[in-house]
């Protein structure tokens, strides 16, 4: 599975007075497995990018492949079966009585077994850390984060090979966000498949993905891993970003501690980096 994206162009209300170019020449390539972030200020033109993934807009110019398919094609059935997208606040979609039946809800679509629908749905509730015991209750009756996993799960259900997640944690308590961020960790972990988060969240993005690409006034302006990306702090505050607020702070850390690193972007990496430090100091 891959998708190639080559020289994209998207215009809205072409050929009106309104018309506005969100997507300028747009060039990427994402293999199997990869996990990348997106990210930009609003109206970067990344939620446009995405929308291009399942066929939702067509390039005005340029094309885009998923997996040999171009999205301009009329198979577009088979494309978005290989491609789930979430939408920012998915739960807000969720309808059926319980839990079960809305995770369950596509498999009856497409006319599985009992048998397959049921190991199906149980699978991917506990892949995003849903218990067995909420699935007879009604997904209204549960807390947000809860609601948001129903809401994954029963796009992941679907097996698709793409899976993309507009601010996949946006309005969560940090709680609710440390645990959603671990469930879509290991369901990238166990599924091997291409993962792409659309978010606002640095923290998130350092902590979760191994390649980032950074959008700004509707181009690629940088594509990275995300130690290289987030060094470049002058770079995205240029373009109304910044790096994770541990990545400052291990910064002043080192004016007053010039043997720490500061190329750090996660909370844990900064205890690590701290505790080795220490241990290195009573060792002498």
């Amino acid at each position: 599975m891959s998708i190639v994206i080559e020289n994209l162009s998207y215009i809205y209300k072409k050929n009106t007075p309104l018309e506005r170019e969100a997507l300028k020449n747009i060039n990427l390539k994402i293999e199997a497995g990869e996990f990348v972030g997106i990210i930009g200020h609003t109206g970067s033109g990344k939620t446009t990018l995405v929308q291009h993934l399942n066929g939702l807009l067509k390039p005005t110019s340029g094309r885009v492949m998923i997996n040999g398919i171009d999205t301009r094609s009329r198979d577009i059935k088979s494309l978005r079966r290989n491609v789930g997208v979430i939408f920012q606040y998915p739960e807000h979609q969720l309808f059926e009585e319980t839990v079960y039946k809305d995770i369950a809800f596509g498999l009856v679509k497409l006319g599985l077994s009992r048998t397959e629908i049921d190991e199906r749905v149980k699978k991917a509730a506990a892949t995003v850390g849903l218990p067995a015991n909420v699935l007879e209750v009604s997904p209204f009756e549960l807390s947000g984060g809860q609601k948001r996993r129903v809401a994954i799960a029963g796009v992941a259900v679907m097996d698709p090979e793409i899976l993309v997640m507009d601010e996949p944690t946006a309005g969560l308590d940090p709680r609710g966000r440390d645990e959603l961020c671990e469930y879509i960790t290991r369901l990238h972990r166990e599924s091997g498949k291409i993962l792409i988060i659309v978010s606002h969240s640095m923290e998130d993005v350092a902590k979760l993905v191994n390649r980032v690409v950074v959008m700004a006034k509707g181009e690629i302006v940088m594509d990275a891993p995300p130690g290289e990306v987030f060094m470049k702090t002058g770079l995205l505050e240029s373009i109304g970003l910044s790096a994770p607020q541990i990545t400052y702070f291990m910064k002043k850390l080192k004016k007053d501690i010039p043997a720490l690193r500061d190329d750090i972007f996660t909370v844990k990496e900064a205890a690590d980096e701290i505790y080795r430090l220490i241990r290195s100091k009573s060792n002498k």
